[in-house]
């Protein structure tokens, strides 16, 4: 399935690249393929009992499709204040929203959630 299939069906919006704010501190904004995510998901190191966070969340793929596919619940961090809008607006319309969560901040202060036993960063 081709990334626009897997937003559809997940009813969010996550693709195309965006460096508007990327400077030599700052990465630019690039979702993390969903074949990759699809890998991940089936490796078994993610099930239903786990918390992960997820460190530059970005607008939320790695959450969803994972809380959509492992049934996990997910943690989202991300600094970028517009690209966390729209991981909060995909929060809104997004399959398996439920599991997940979004916080504004630096990932350099912001402390690891007790429940929290997956970690991913990309």
């Amino acid at each position: 399935m081709d990334e626009d299939k897997w937003d559809r069906l997940l009813k969010i919006r996550t693709a195309g690249r965006d460096d508007s704010q990327a400077d030599q501190y700052r990465y630019p904004y690039e979702p993390t393929p969903y074949s990759v995510l699809e890998r991940l998901a089936n490796s078994g190191y993610i099930r239903k009992r786990n918390t992960l966070l997820d460190y530059g969340c970005g607008k939320g793929r790695v959450d969803f499709f994972l809380a959509w596919q492992t049934g996990c619940r997910t943690i989202g961090v991300e600094y970028d204040e517009r690209i966390f809008e729209k991981a909060r607006d995909n929060a809104r319309t997004a399959a398996r929203a439920e599991r997940t969560e979004f916080e504004l901040a630096d990932a350099e202060h912001f402390p690891v959630p007790e429940q929290v036993d997956r970690i991913y960063f990309q």
